[in-house]
């Protein structure tokens, strides 16, 4: 595998024939599975669904890069073999560094852990020693400016909070590519602004940050390069403005 570079700069991601499909109705219940295969002898006429078809791309050392598509596109299961929670079904991902997923709110948190275990978890699961993580606990609550519930249980936090949560532990905790999808969609205007500032930050210092909204001026304000999936597909890569013209074209914002 090539490890293509950009101005002096190694690639942190590259990613060539990346596929992954489903069989549709994998998802039905065990009584409904066991049928299915009983009735066809173990197999499946059904064509498989391609949440990736064939995807060819690279992300470079210390690059604020973006994804842009509309719902079913493919941009959370791409996310997720970045993240190591899916494998492929063809094609590879090479990644260098550990990489610090932010996906759905509330991804990886437990319900019934206090924001304060559940930081130690995900702390934990990223490969941070327990010392290092307990010294930055209070610091993750008084980013996320929610200092006097660190040790209520996550199941009563809001949307906003466990969001607020999720982001301060990114900026708490030392990685080499940063994920961010659509993190910042249930928080308030002052607190959005801080972490868009925090983004910024980490890009600046010469980190890899990987960004996803649905927001465009958020990525137009953070990404360098953009790239656009459709059903699956990579419909195009390129300069920010490039591809959010292009992009606007096709699905235009609806005031």
């Amino acid at each position: 595998m090539r490890h293509e570079q950009r101005n002096g700069a190694r690639a942190a991601i590259v990613a060539e024939g990346l596929s992954k499909s489903y069989r549709l109705g994998e998802l039905h219940s065990l009584r409904q599975t066991v049928g299915h295969l009983l009735r066809r002898g173990g197999t499946s006429d059904d064509p498989p669904f391609a949440a990736l078809h064939d995807l060819d791309f690279t992300v470079h050392r210390g690059e604020a890069f973006g994804i842009v598509g509309t719902n079913g596109s493919g941009k959370s299961t791409l996310l997720q073999i970045l993240a190591g929670t899916l494998l492929p079904t063809g094609g590879t991902m090479l990644v260098q560094g550990r990489v610090l997923p932010l996906l759905a709110v509330g991804t990886g948190f437990h319900p019934e852990l206090t924001g304060r275990e559940n930081v130690t978890l995900f702390a934990s699961s990223l490969g941070v020693p327990r010392k290092a993580v307990a010294g930055r606990i209070d610091a993750v609550g008084a980013f996320a400016e929610i200092e006097s519930h660190m040790d209520t249980p996550v199941k009563r936090f809001s949307s906003g909070m466990i969001s607020r949560l999720s982001f301060a532990i990114a900026m708490q905790f030392p990685a080499d590519i940063y994920v961010f999808d659509e993190v910042l969609a249930v928080v308030d205007g002052e607190f959005q602004a801080r972490c868009l500032a925090e983004i910024s930050r980490l890009h600046d210092s010469g980190r890899t940050v990987i960004f996803v909204s649905h927001d465009l001026e958020q990525v137009s304000e953070i990404c360098e390069r953009l790239m656009w999936l459709e059903r699956g597909c990579l419909k195009q890569i390129g300069s920010t403005p490039e591809v959010l013209d292009a992009y606007a074209r096709v699905h235009p914002v609806i005031e």
